[in-house]
């Protein structure tokens, strides 16, 4: 019975893309707005993109970032 209703349930259905589209520009609008304009948000971006290429990953790039936050609230400043 569980795997009929299993079958029969719909699927989670994607978002469509233009749905995804107008999210992803929010989320740009709300990125340059707390960067203070978008000169300050491109060179910020450019700026995280040669970090994780320096540092070989995503994870590891946010695996610094943790480290670095760790030793500046042991250190109290």
């Amino acid at each position: 019975m569980a795997k009929k209703l299993a079958a029969t349930s719909p699927a989670p259905s994607q978002p469509k893309p233009e749905e995804r589209f107008v999210e992803l520009m929010l989320v740009a609008a709300d990125f340059v707005q707390s960067c203070g304009g978008l000169e300050p948000a491109k060179k910020a971006l450019a700026d995280a993109g040669k970090f994780v290429e320096s540092a070989g990953s995503v994870e590891s790039a946010t695996r610094a970032l943790e480290v670095l936050e760790s030793l500046k609230q042991k250190i109290g400043t």
